[in-house]
This record gives C-alpha cells, sequence and structure tokens, in this order.
C-alpha cells in the first residue's frame, strides 16, 4: 500500500510548479476529442480534475481512477492528468499501470526536469512496494499483570437479607491478581479491494487471550475466561471500517467450569473526520452453563449498540459516549431480562507521556418472571465507575511498559435485597504490547 509522503510531497511539488498559473490545464492543440460532442471545455476539465483529487484524498481511489482515465481520454497530452492517475494506479496497487504512465510522461520531451526528476524518486517507491508480498502475516502479543483488591469478591448483600437470611456484613475482602495476555494474527491483503469507488483494505484477524482474577484470601471466587476469537475486518482508510467476529469464550468460577458462550460480533465505524467517528455494534451469543444447578440460565443474547468518539486537543483528549440494549431469554424465565446501558469515558493529556481517564456505566435491568424465593420480579439499577491514570515509560528497564493504577466502584440496586451490594476494587499493573 502506498505509504511514502516524501515522494508524493516531492511529485506535487513539481507538478504544482509547472502547472499553469490559473488552470491546471494547458490548452492542447494538437490532441482532439473523438467527436464534437465528445469535447469538454477548459472549465469542465478544471471542475472533473478537482473533482478526482478530492475523492482520491477521501479514499475514492477507484472513482478517482474513472475520471482521470475519462479526462485522459479526452486529452491525451494532458500530463499533469497522467501524473495524477498514476499515482492513484499505485493506491490502487496497479504497480505496472502506475509505471506505464510514469514512462509515457518521463518518454515526453516537454516534460520539464524537476518532474522528471520527481518521478525517478517517486518509482523507488514504487518499485518497493511491488516487491512487496502480496500479503502480509503480523503477529503480536500484550501482556498485562497486577495487584488488585476487592472489597466484595462474593457479591454479598448491601444489608444482608431476611427472604435470603443471609446476615449483614457477609463480603469478604481479598487482595488479589488481575492478569490479561492474548496473542494476535492479522492476515494482511495488500491490494484494496474497490467498495463504491473506494479502495478497502481486506483483514482476517484472530485472537487467543486469557483473563483471569484470582484472589488469596480464597479461591472460590476466582473468575477465569479464556477466549478465541476470529473473523474478517474491512478498512476504507478515512470513510469506514467493519468486522465480523466468532468468538468462543471459555469461564470457569473457583474451581468448576461456570459455562461457554459461542457469539457472532458485528462491528461497524464511520469515520466522520477531525478524529470523529460513529461505532454501531451487535451480538448475538449462545449460552450454557456446565453446572446442572445453573441448567435454567442457559439461553442466548441479543444486543444491539451505538456509540460516539471523538478526539480533542490534537489526539491528547478523548470522549465517547454510547448506549446498549441487550434482551437476554433464559430456560427459566426468572434468569431471563432486558436491559439497556448508558455509558460515557473520556481520557485527559496530563503530559506527554501520562493520561487520566474516566469511565461511567448504567445499566438498567428488567427481569422477565419473578424470582421463586421473594415472589417478586427483580427491577435493577448497576452503576459503575472507575478512575484511572496511565503513564507510558520511554526508557529505562520499563521501556515500552504501560503503567496503570485504576479505582472502581460498583453498585447494584435491586427491588430483590439479596441482590443490592456494593464494591470497589483497585489496582494498579503494567502492560505491554510485544511485535
Amino acid at each position: 500500500m502506498f505509504n511514502n509522503y516524501s515522494s508524493l510531497l516531492a511529485l506535487s511539488l513539481a507538478l504544482t510548479l509547472t502547472a499553469a498559473p490559473c488552470h491546471v490545464y494547458a490548452a492542447d492543440e494538437d490532441a482532439q476529442p473523438a467527436s464534437e460532442s465528445d469535447r469538454l471545455s477548459e472549465a469542465e476539465l478544471q471542475q472533473l480534475f478537482e473533482t478526482a483529487m478530492a475523492e482520491r484524498d477521501s479514499g475514492k481511489v477507484f472513482s478517482a481512477i474513472q475520471k482521470f482515465e475519462y479526462i485522459l481520454s479526452r486529452r491525451p497530452s494532458l500530463n499533469r492528468a497522467r501524473l495524477e492517475l498514476a499515482v492513484s494506479y499505485h493506491r490502487a496497487s496497479r504497480y505496472e499501470d502506475a509505471l506505464k504512465e510514469f514512462q509515457t510522461v518521463l518518454n515526453d520531451p516537454g516534460t520539464p526536469e524537476k518532474v522528471r526528476l520527481a518521478i525517478l524518486a517517486y518509482l523507488g517507491q514504487l518499485t518497493s512496494d511491488e516487491l512487496k508480498p502480496a500479503a502480509e502475516n503480523l503477529f503480536s502479543y500484550y501482556a498485562k499483570a497486577g495487584a488488585i483488591y476487592n472489597t466484595n469478591i462474593n457479591f454479598a448483600p448491601l444489608r444482608g437479607s431476611q427472604i435470603y437470611q443471609i446476615p449483614d456484613g457477609e463480603d469478604t475482602a481479598s487482595p488479589g491478581l488481575d492478569t490479561f495476555i492474548s496473542a494476535s494474527h492479522r492476515y494482511a491483503r495488500k491490494k484494496p479491494l474497490n467498495t463504491a469507488g473506494a479502495a478497502t483494505e481486506f483483514e482476517w484477524q484472530s485472537q487467543l487471550s486469557w483473563t483471569g482474577n484470582n484472589y488469596t484470601r480464597t479461591s472460590d471466587f476466582n473468575l477465569n475466561i479464556i477466549s478465541l476469537s476470529t473473523g474478517p475486518a474491512l478498512i476504507s482508510t478515512g470513510r469506514w471500517r467493519g468486522s465480523l467476529t466468532i468468538q468462543v469464550d471459555q469461564t470457569y468460577f473457583g474451581s468448576h467450569t461456570l459455562g461457554t458462550l459461542i457469539s457472532l460480533n458485528p462491528l461497524l465505524t464511520f469515520d466522520l473526520g477531525n478524529y470523529r467517528g460513529i461505532t454501531l455494534e451487535a451480538s448475538y451469543s449462545d449460552i450454557q452453563y456446565a453446572q446442572a444447578a445453573d441448567n435454567g440460565r442457559d439461553g442466548s443474547s441479543t444486543l444491539l449498540g451505538a456509540a460516539f468518539s471523538t478526539l480533542l486537543n490534537g489526539v491528547d483528549d478523548g470522549l465517547e459516549v454510547g448506549f446498549r440494549l441487550l434482551d437476554r431469554p433464559a430456560d427459566d424465565e426468572q434468569f431471563g431480562y432486558n436491559s439497556y446501558e448508558l455509558y460515557f469515558g473520556g481520557f485527559m493529556a496530563t503530559g506527554p507521556a501520562a493520561n487520566v481517564y474516566l469511565n461511567i456505566n448504567l445499566q438498567q435491568y428488567n427481569f422477565n418472571a419473578a424470582d421463586t424465593v421473594s415472589g417478586t420480579i427483580r427491577d435493577e439499577l448497576e452503576s459503575r465507575f472507575v478512575l484511572g491514570y496511565n503513564f507510558d515509560f520511554a526508557e529505562g528497564y520499563l521501556q515500552g511498559w504501560t503503567m496503570n493504577t485504576n479505582a472502581s466502584f460498583s453498585k447494584n440496586n435491586s427491588n430483590v435485597d439479596a441482590f443490592s451490594y456494593e464494591r470497589i476494587i483497585v489496582g494498579v499493573n503494567l502492560a505491554r504490547y510485544f511485535q
């Protein structure tokens, strides 16, 4: 894929210096259109050229190619348009076509020396890109490890429960180990696809990961998840990106297997420019529990969501706000529910290598049937707040690592007292990407 901006800058500068003062195209007395009806005025040519340039800059490379080719079919000697067509061919990975157009300009005795030198410099990048493999296999790894302290690992009721006969003060606090390890593979096809005139890159992305919260006071509430995901992705730079992944999560709680979740997850993000974007997400999951006592919880879930995100102050600060709707039926309706979630996230730079961040999630749960013990249909509001700080080490033994410290507060308000709880988690960890 074309990425040598210095070569393009040199070529564009040479072209600009040799362009006519008022119009991109000089009059061509020798080249005649195929017929009188095909003749384009200078103003029409100028407008068509500017439209093609704008389309290419917005990522619609194939639409730009069509317009440049049409211009040259009417005015074959317009070398400015021919050079821009060659650059467009390069971006579309049509290397032979690009070389042919560049050679045509070089063979023209009227081509200025500055343009010749710029083309020759540019051809080095063109040749280098052509020799690259047709596709890349990229591997990356991520590791995070740290300590946490959880004030309520067992989700004990806030003030106990008379109906469930749970006394007050049963919450268990414990330090623990917080870990996340992943290995990712990305297959990237070099030649872009043509989607509605835009150059679109195809990738296949896969990841295997392990997430763990393991406590020292008791292992009964340890949570470990092994996940495997894979699926295609399409990326139209500056326009949109989408992916469709299938994921399998195997969850372990305490010393036994909790269950298996298989999900299909489409995701689509539209680039609005100026570091702004809108993301649409969906997910369908099949959930199967491993223990006989949990069989009534088996079921599925369907999620729909949308979010708006933006970067501010260059790329130093950022905001995101969004919502999710979830329908979660279960074999035993007392465990089924629907919910809606509102969330907000933001970060702000506090230095060249540090930032603070805040995440807020509010999720309302409406259950489908009465809880068999209390006889009440549960109605709950869960609130989660996370405040954190990141610092990137730029030198020393920890160069390349990121230190994260965070504190979170969660509260679940339920009309059934056994399910109302509070918990605070504080943590510190080190994380790093490896490639």
